[in-house]
């Protein structure tokens, strides 16, 4: 950086449009030297013109701080020369650059010359697998002072900081990679290329040898890796403790601040008795109870004493990450043995490093392109997994990712000059001498429902968020045939004509009049694909104006589509396979000349190959859709809300599995410990077990939370709240949104808000924001404030006085401990939506049976999700906290005693509006 002059820019403006009338009411600029911050210049602006309410509510700049401030154009001669002919910076660089060179130009002032860095394009290289490369939340992620979010002069100098820790990085990259960078670079504008240039030929002249945590192989730099040997005793230390006394000396051993638990000592107990006995088991672990080490310990011990693995599952890819980052250091300090885990996902989660390679020396200078190629050069050199979940990808980079996912091997393995290092071996190999296999239920459930053997031989597993295990499966056996999934693959296969597999096909098999032939069924398809998709649009429109989504079957078993439906999908399956078989041919062709290709023809037909086992999938999902009559499924149609024929899709959901699981998984096991919070209805193991397809003879532990609820918590019925059922909507969330603010005011905010509707959701939230006596609370909505529900929930702790009102994902998985949270509202009981197709299959088919669907699947499900829902108050044992239930239904019907009778035992408040507001007072105070 040396001799180089940054000028880190941040604007603050009245809106997002510079063409516009838009103008900039902030600026500030940190001046960067040798590697520091040297200077800082801010200044207010005064637009000559009001600012927006969002505008104020986003930044906190109001009219007042402006009023007195210069115009632009006093100071624009001031912040020209302070800029020109330094390096332009910025957080997303063209919004701030578009804004400065147009107040400049009405300014009269002379065109800036600069080079641009933009400091989100240099996070997404330099640190790809953070969650979120917004300005706030990476100055979270790297620990640096942000105090004013959205104030110009906080922003610059955060994004400078941001840069010098960027730019330290790329010094520390091996020489290799930089090549690599400096080369795509060039097809990037701005100033990129030029620092990645200097840097290279600091590094060629240093020439510094490779440290020895990488390997670089044919020019690209991965991590040194090795598989690592379980290690088995028969030492005395390694039986299980069986009484209380042996586990707390056992506690007691590490530094970990572990407090014995009765609850978790009770289910590790089960859990080594149903192994010993072969018995699978449900257990529901009140939250408080460790369910976590209440399965791993008995799990390393089991595993170590027979020298067999053990399997865990879990819901979800970034639940199994927690398990392995924080849970296995802990059970290694607990025990002091040499724990092998791993953690293992279908192989289309890792990189082909043949294909990545090959795909380097493309030249595509689409911008999503080389950014994703130079993140994956970046992510190589600290990835010991490959595995792709790890790192953040734009929309674009997941469709490259397509060309380069693992899918095995067409050709020989001989021909890969990567099979040394290939990361789905390697974590296949590290599996087959772990003791702990870490996986999801996806993963889990598709080793058993494919072909495909994916994980080693094992016959002891522990099902955690097991709640989630028939939702899993039904997902696993469920699938959508979309307009714009065919449209992605057909641009793959291309024309012979043009640009795609086709056109490279025909260069390397001139001879192939099977060719001509795929290229004749393309068009064929193309239109067969406008045809069928047109006719879903049309039923579409015909139903009521509002709806997106419209069941054409609802059970296969006895129902089928329409006959004009039927043959057009027909024709579209016809086509699919006439193509599958053709490009079958030329590939089998291809494998008998191997000899004759260059390593990258070799890598091309492996790209062809994996989009043939997609292409395949896709046929044999549309031909269950039209043929299938053995599972009970429903089909339906699903589209936004304009209805547009892009976003036509033809859903087919599995709406049973239990039959399914009970023979394709549970009788293929001897021993499966089934565990969740949330595993029983009104103290009943019955629905979860006929859901899983579960024997009557399983062992069932119900294991209450140790938490003081009776102290520490209180649920508030109101009885003055108006009914849902019958008051319009409008009337209904005023008093809604009324009633929550004064809950606020008594709460300082720090609640959260379940809603079972976006609708009303949206609704409350305008309402509330329009609130003068809470002006100064942040309402946060989901869908409506940007960000993801973890995102939402990062705010919501940022601020003191914050409402977040969330829907159906919020009732469960987020953890906000201590008085982050002290309210919880359930606006409404949360049972499905009886429009939802979904829903209404399963009613159906529960009719069909001869079942009262209410009992048996609606109210059930409710009660789950409310269990989950409540337990987001209490986390940890000093958590106290009260519960409005807004949902009369709750105290007036004789179900609504099953969702009281599910949760632990907490005191109970029924009164009118300003008794319940003294009763919140009087509970915190």
């Amino acid at each position: 950086m040396k001799n180089k002059r940054y000028i880190v820019v941040d604007l603050e403006t009245t809106g997002n449009q510079a063409t516009k009338a838009d103008k900039i009411i902030q600026f500030s600029a940190c001046i960067v030297e040798n590697g520091q911050i040297v200077d800082q210049f801010s200044t207010f602006l005064n637009p000559e013109k009001r600012i927006p309410p969002f505008i104020k509510e986003l930044t906190g700049i109001t009219d007042k701080d402006v009023k007195d401030a210069p115009l632009f154009e006093d100071v624009s001669s001031i912040i020209h020369s302070l800029i020109d002919g330094g390096i332009f910076v910025a957080h997303n660089v063209s919004f701030d650059w578009t804004f400065l060179q147009k107040e400049m130009r009405e300014a009269g002032e002379a065109p800036l010359k600069m080079k641009l860095l933009d400091t989100v394009e240099l996070a997404r290289i330099m640190y790809p697998t953070v969650d979120s490369f917004k300005l706030q939340d990476l100055a979270d992620e790297f620990g640096l002072g942000h105090d004013a979010p959205h104030r110009a002069d906080s922003d610059a100098r955060v994004t400078a900081e941001l840069m010098l820790l960027f730019i330290e990085k790329l010094e520390t990259l091996p020489l290799a990679t930089i090549r690599k960078l400096t080369t795509l670079a060039q097809h990037l504008p701005g100033y990129l290329s030029e620092l990645l240039f200097d840097i290279e030929m600091r590094k060629e002249r240093a020439l510094q040898p490779l440290e020895s945590k990488w390997i670089e192989h044919r020019g690209i730099v991965i991590c040194n890796k090795e598989v690592q040997q379980a290690q088995y005793s028969r030492a005395e230390h390694a039986i299980y403790p069986e009484s209380d006394a042996k586990k707390i000396a056992l506690f007691q051993k590490t530094d970990a601040t572990l407090v014995p638990r009765e609850g978790q000592f009770q289910m590790m107990d089960t859990v080594m008795t149903s192994w010993e006995n072969e018995n699978n088991a449900l257990i529901e672990a009140g939250t408080g109870i460790g369910k976590t080490l209440g399965y791993f310990l008995p799990a390393i011990y089991f595993a170590k004493e027979r020298q067999i693995p053990i399997v865990i599952s879990t819901y979800t890819n970034l639940l199994q990450s927690q398990l392995f980052h924080k849970d296995i250091p802990l059970l290694q300090k607990l025990t002091d043995f040499d724990i092998q885990a791993v953690v293992l996902k279908g192989r289309e989660h890792y990189i082909n490093l043949f294909k990545f390679e090959q795909l380097l020396s493309e030249v595509d200078k689409t911008h999503d392109v080389v950014l994703t190629k130079m993140q994956l050069l970046v992510w190589l050199t600290e990835t010991l997994t490959g595995d792709i979940d790890e790192v953040n990808l734009s929309g674009g980079g997941y469709l490259f990712w397509n060309r380069m996912k693992h899918t095995g091997w067409f050709l020989s393995q001989k021909k890969d000059p990567w099979l040394l290092y290939d990361f789905y071996l390697f974590n296949q190999k590290q599996a087959n001498v772990a003791d702990l296999i870490i996986v999801n239920h996806a993963l889990l459930l598709q080793d058993h429902f494919s072909e495909t053997k994916l994980l080693p031989d094992y016959e002891y597993a522990v099902i955690d968020e097991a709640h989630h295990f028939t939702d899993a499966a039904k997902s696993q056996q469920s699938f959508v045939f979309s307009y714009q999934r065919m449209k992605f693959f057909m641009n793959r296969l291309g024309m012979r004509t043009k640009d795609g597999m086709l056109k490279r096909l025909e260069v390397l098999f001139p001879e192939q009049h099977q060719l001509f032939d795929v290229e004749i069924a393309v068009v064929k398809l193309e239109e067969a694909l406008e045809d069928f998709f047109s006719q879903l649009a049309q039923k579409l429109n015909r139903a009521t104006k509002n709806v997106t989504e419209l069941i054409l079957v609802e059970n296969v078993i006895d129902e089928k589509l329409d006959e004009a439906l039927f043959f057009a999908g027909e024709k579209v399956l016809l086509l699919i396979r006439e193509i599958s078989v053709a490009l079958d041919y030329v590939l089998e062709q291809g494998k008998n000349v191997t000899s004759k290709f260059s390593e990258r023809e070799s890598a091309f037909l492996e790209e062809v190959y994996s989009f043939g086992l997609d292409w395949k999938r896709v046929e044999k999902q549309l031909s269950v859709m039209l043929y299938e009559k053995e599972e009970a499924m429903t089909l339906y149609i699903e589209a936004d809300k304009n209805k547009a024929r892009g976003s036509m899709r033809l859903r087919a959901n599995i709406i049973q599995v239990s039959h399914t699981l009970q023979h394709d998984f549970f009788d293929t096991k001897k021993s499966v410990i089934l565990t969740s919070a949330t595993l029983t209805v009104d103290d009943s193991f019955h629905y979860m077990q006929v859901d899983l397809g579960l024997d009557e003879d399983i062992v069932t532990q119900q294991i209450k939370s140790p938490f003081h609820y009776e102290e520490n918590a209180r649920i508030l019925i109101p009885t003055d709240m108006l009914p849902v059922k019958g008051t319009p909507m409008e009337q209904y969330t005023n008093k809604l949104a009324a009633y929550l603010s004064a809950i606020a005011k008594e709460t300082s905010g720090r609640m959260l808000v379940l809603f079972t509707a976006n609708d009303m959701l949206q609704k409350t939230y305008r309402k509330m924001n329009q609130d003068p006596s809470i002006a100064e609370y942040r309402i946060l909505g989901q869908g409506i404030s940007s960000g993801s529900p973890a995102r939402l929930t990062k705010q919501f702790l940022a601020f003191d006085k914050a409402v977040l009102l969330g829907t159906m994902s919020f009732w469960e998985g987020i953890d906000i401990p201590g008085d982050d949270l002290s309210c919880l509202v359930i606006v409404r009981l949360p049972f499905a939506s009886l429009e939802d197709p979904y829903t209404k299959a399963q009613i159906a088919l529960r009719k069909k049976m001869g079942q009262n669907a209410f009992q048996t699947y609606s109210l059930p499900e409710a009660v789950l999700r409310f269990k989950q829902g409540f337990g987001r108050l209490i986390r940890r044992e000093e958590d106290r906290g009260i519960v409005f239930i807004f949902d009369n239904r709750v105290d007036t019907t004789n179900f609504g005693k099953a969702f009281l009778h599910s949760i632990p035992k907490v005191p109970i408040v029924k009164a009118k509006e300003a008794e319940l507001l003294e009763e919140v007072k009087n509970f915190f105070e």
